[in-house]
C-alpha cells in the first residue's frame, strides 16, 4: 500500500513543481532524443509493413508472417529498453543533476559537485543500465522457454511490461542511491527489496511513452523526479521507523 501512496504523493508533487515553472529546462535534452526515437519507430513500422508481403507466399505464408510478427515483437520490446537505455546514458548527466536539484529543493541538503564526480556518475549509470539490460534479456529468455513449455505465451506482454518497468524504475532511483554513497551491489539489493516501487515507477514511464509525441519528452523528466521524491519519502519513513525502535 505504501508504494501506491508514495507514487500518488510523488506524481502530484512533481507535477506541482513543474507547473510552478521549476526544472523546465531539463525537458530540452529529451526533445532531441525524442526526435530520433520517433524517426526510428516510424522506420521500424515501415519495415514491418513491407515484410507483410510474406503472408502471400503459397502454403507457408501464414507461418512466415507469424515468424516475422514474433521477431518484430521482440524488436519492439527491446527497442523500448534500448530507448530507455539511451535516455539513461546520454541524458544521465542531466538527470543526475535534476535528481540532485530535486533532492536539494525538498530536503535543503547540499551535495558536492565536480568533474570527477560527474564522470563517475556517468560510468556508474552506464554500468547499471548495461547490467540491467543483460538481466532483462536473461530473465526474458528463461520466461520464453517456460511459457512455451506450459503454453503461457499469452502472458508474455505482461511479463515484459513488468520486467521493463522494474529495471527502468530502478535506474530512476539509482541517481539518489549513488548520491547518498550507496554501492552498486547494495543498490541492486535495494531494488530487489522494493520491487513494487521500482515496477510502478518504471510502469509510469512506459505509460507516458504512449502519449503521442509529448510522451517521450515528458517521461524521462517525470521518471527522474518521481524516483527521487519516492526515494526521499522512503528514506524518511525508514529513519522514522529506526528512531521509534530506539525509543
Amino acid at each position: 500500500m505504501n508504494a501506491f501512496k508514495d507514487h500518488y504523493y510523488s506524481i502530484t508533487k512533481a507535477l506541482t513543481l513543474l507547473l510552478r515553472g521549476n526544472f523546465l529546462l531539463y525537458f530540452l535534452p529529451g526533445i532531441v532524443i525524442a526526435i530520433f526515437f520517433y524517426m526510428y519507430t516510424r522506420g521500424l513500422a515501415a519495415a514491418n509493413s513491407t515484410l507483410g508481403v510474406v503472408s502471400y507466399v503459397p502454403w507457408i505464408g501464414t507461418y512466415l508472417q507469424t515468424a516475422v510478427d514474433a521477431v518484430f515483437g521482440w524488436i519492439v520490446d527491446f527497442s523500448i529498453y534500448i530507448y530507455q537505455f539511451t535516455i539513461i546514458t546520454l541524458l544521465s548527466p542531466f538527470h543526475t543533476l535534476l535528481s540532485q536539484r530535486v533532492d536539494e529543493h525538498e530536503t535543503g541538503r547540499k551535495f558536492d559537485d565536480g568533474w570527477r564526480k560527474f564522470f563517475i556518475d556517468i560510468l556508474r549509470t552506464i554500468g547499471v543500465a548495461t547490467l540491467g539490460g543483460l538481466m532483462y534479456l536473461f530473465i526474458k529468455f528463461i520466461w520464453w522457454i517456460f511459457a512455451w513449455i506450459l503454453g503461457l505465451t499469452f502472458l508474455t506482454p505482461f511479463i515484459s511490461a513488468i520486467l521493463i518497468g522494474f529495471f527502468t524504475g530502478f535506474n530512476s532511483y539509482d541517481y539518489s542511491l549513488e548520491r547518498h554513497n550507496i554501492s552498486v551491489w547494495k543498490s541492486w539489493g535495494y531494488a530487489f527489496r522494493h520491487p513494487l516501487q521500482m515496477t510502478l515507477t518504471g510502469g509510469l514511464f512506459t505509460l507516458l511513452l504512449m502519449i503521442p509525441f509529448a510522451g517521450v519528452v515528458i517521461a524521462p523528466v517525470l521518471l527522474t523526479m518521481v524516483g527521487t521524491l519516492n526515494y526521499i519519502r522512503m528514506d524518511r519513513r525508514k529513519k522514522q521507523k529506526q528512531q521509534s525502535e530506539i525509543v
